[in-house]
């Protein structure tokens, strides 16, 4: 049995750092073990210019606790943006790339764009600046269940933005689907996150005797364990177009109960690469880990590998059921389970 193991420092391509004082509490988990996040733009009031970027990478960097760490910021597409500043800040790396949320998506993404077709511009933009589209892949739309708009997001739009423009590099950001999966596969340009809780949980662990668990709740909602199966696959052994984003998204506790303003989000800062570990040993790929956490993203992103050693140990992981701070309290996705591996 392998008791500890040695990666590259990894990277986190989906990551929600909030505001205020909830960002000044969560950050220092994610830094912890990651050398760059991509920090999601969907803040209260969205990243949508270059000031804004440039302010939020140094909020985020200044209590990351870390010397070294980099918040990578993506801009918040809208259908009203700063043409001229965008293209700019895609010139100068202050945006990462563009973020696309359907309007109702999830979290804050109210802002978001309702008919895809009117920013085809920016894609063209992305696509002459080599720029990468990151996409929050799902058609919110009151004759699609939700189990199925990841699906009919892919196939009313997501395929047409692939053909219309063939160079442009997307990555359809936390796949939730067996669909997505082959999607992710079967396409040039297309990249894929996975998250830790969609490979550990399934509809049943939420939706329940017509009840929710409120901290198992999130954007997109899990689904059923071929889903599960597949994620698990795409990520430990197919792994070539796929690579580590959590979606650690907290809220406060208050936030999130059982009634109609339940807000979608599982935080798993506090032990994320050591669930991600706990997962590929479960499926006897240890070795795959690292090429998953730590070297497609940089590859797809067109960034340097990083240099720096990720050092996990095969232990018990004791984690707290909250993590709490000042005014801030947050559910820590995992903490009732057992987690084998821990950073040294």
């Amino acid at each position: 049995m392998t008791t500890s193991i040695n990666i590259i420092q990894p990277d986190d391509w989906h990551v929600h750092f909030r505001e205020d004082e909830m960002l000044k509490v969560v950050t220092k988990y994610s830094a912890r073990v990651n050398r760059r996040c991509i920090a999601m733009p969907n803040t209260s009031t969205p990243i949508t210019s270059s000031n804004q970027a440039i302010n939020y990478k140094k909020l985020i960097e200044s209590n990351s606790h870390s010397l070294n760490f980099e918040a990578l910021i993506p801009c918040y597409l809208t259908d009203n943006l700063n043409i001229d500043d965008f293209i700019y800040a895609l010139q100068n790396k202050i945006f990462i790339g563009g973020k696309l949320y359907p309007t109702n998506a999830t979290t804050n993404s109210q802002y978001g764009v309702n008919d895809i077709k009117k920013i085809y511009n920016i894609f063209e933009i992305m696509e002459k600046e080599n720029s990468v589209l990151l996409i929050h892949g799902e058609l919110n739309r009151d004759d699609v269940d939700i189990f199925d708009r990841e699906k009919y997001f892919i196939d009313e739009e997501l395929y047409q933005i692939r053909n219309t423009f063939k160079n442009l590099r997307i990555v359809l950001e936390h796949v939730s689907s067996d669909y997505g999966v082959d999607f992710v596969n079967s396409n040039q340009n297309i990249a894929g996150t996975i998250t830790p809780h969609h490979m550990l949980l399934t509809k049943n662990d939420v939706f329940k005797n017509e009840e929710i668990n409120p901290h198992h709740y999130c954007m997109p909602v899990v689904k059923n364990e071929k889903d599960l199966l597949s994620l698990r696959k795409a990520a430990c052994f197919d792994n070539k177009n796929f690579f580590l984003g959590t979606d650690s998204a907290p809220h406060h506790t208050s936030d999130k109960v059982q009634y109609k303003s339940l807000k979608p989000g599982i935080f798993s800062s506090p032990c994320s690469i050591e669930l991600y570990a706990t997962i590929f040993e479960e499926e006897n790929a240890l070795e795959n880990l690292e090429r998953f956490s730590s070297i497609n993203g940089p590859k797809f992103y067109g960034l340097e590998i990083n240099e720096e050693y990720l050092h996990l140990s095969r232990k018990n992981f004791d984690l707290p059921d909250y993590t709490e701070e000042g005014n801030v309290r947050v559910k820590n996705f995992f903490s009732d389970k057992k987690i084998n591996w821990n950073v040294s």
